[in-house]
């Protein structure tokens, strides 16, 4: 074993099932009471997502077991391994996998993480540059490349991106520039529209009412679209592609189920899949070498809209972001 120093207590969030209730409190915790792992983490910043947020306030069954300490990505530095393959000091990062879900996650100052878990953060990126990415930059990243592998290409037209405003829509807006894609942002929050500009996006759409229609086939306008809302917005999609075109479905915040119809599929060949962050290892390596080099981010761009908090305001930020008040991307500093 290699170790640094170790703490005796740290702080985390846990979250329990009690009777027919979720609940999640700051608690002082000890290694030994974490989740088994060879590598014990110091953990440096951790993603608030959707699906976080869910989690701790037990508003969806996410956790498969309690008590757990929530959070599915973290970034931090190794204080203690039981594994060849990682030393003390050196700069790591752990999404999917199960994390924060049948594993304690990122939502603590340090986390035991099985090796088989963890990656090196990629030469070229910093802790915070990293974790400003994080899940919500490695899925637009993870359908920007599927559509490369589909035979999609940038003359197709525009990438419509739903949910612009949140976390997956400015960095895939920011990930599209960088690569030569033009971006439509779709948004509610009209009055952000020169944010989605100044990152990058080539249009910005007024999503309200924008679904009501029940057309079999809107106009063709996009090339691809990264949907990030589900619900009637995906069925909206379906029906504005090209040719050809491709929807990566990434997220649900409005809606698990949608209505459609077979003729965008018969009369324009569009074709849907979906992403999850839980990727094999080769793609995982694949998608963050392009994250760290040709695919990397306007960090000074995006930096007005990367928030931190501390662990205490973690549960008051859980609950604005599922009410929709929240923009941007959230990380917990430790």
């Amino acid at each position: 074993m290699t170790t640094t120093s170790t703490p005796n207590n740290f702080q985390c969030l846990r979250t329990y099932q009690e009777g027919e209730s979720i609940n999640s409190r700051l608690e002082t915790s000890k290694i030994d009471a974490l989740s088994a792992g060879e590598v014990v983490v110091r953990n440096r910043f951790a993603g608030v997502n959707y699906k976080d947020s869910l989690s701790i306030l037990g508003r969806a069954r996410i956790i498969e077991q309690f008590p757990r300490v929530a959070g599915i990505e973290l970034v931090g530095e190794v204080v203690s391994s039981h594994s060849p393959d990682f030393m003390p000091g050196q700069l790591v990062m752990a999404h999917g996998f199960r994390t924060g879900i049948a594993f304690d996650g990122g939502f603590s100052e340090f986390a035991r993480v099985p090796a088989a878990h963890l990656m090196m953060v990629p030469k070229g990126l910093d802790a915070l540059q990293a974790a400003t990415i994080g899940i919500p930059g490695f899925t637009a990243a993870m359908a920007l490349d599927r559509f490369i592998t589909l035979g999609v290409t940038p003359d197709r037209g525009p990438v419509a991106v739903s949910g612009a405003t949140g976390a997956v829509g400015m960095l895939a807006i920011q990930i599209l520039q960088q690569a030569g894609w033009r971006a439509a942002a779709l948004t509610r929050k009209i009055a952000l529209t020169s944010t989605l500009t100044a990152l990058g996006a080539h249009e910005v759409i007024d999503s309200t009412g924008l679904v009501a229609g029940k057309r079999p086939l809107e106009k063709a306008r996009f090339g691809a679209a990264i949907d990030n809302v589900g619900g009637d917005m995906l069925g909206w999609l379906l029906r504005s592609l090209c040719e050809g075109g491709q929807v990566a479905v990434v997220g649900n915040a409005g809606g698990n189920s949608f209505q459609g119809n077979v003729l965008p599929f018969v009369m324009r060949d569009i074709g849907m899949f979906g992403v999850m962050a839980s990727a094999p290892w080769p793609i995982r390596q694949h998608i963050w070498q392009r994250l760290a080099t040709d695919w990397r981010p306007d960090f000074a761009a995006l930096e007005p809209h990367v928030q931190t908090i501390a662990l205490p305001a973690l549960m008051d930020h859980a609950a604005a972001q599922l009410d929709g008040t929240t923009t941007g991307r959230t990380l917990v500093a430790f």
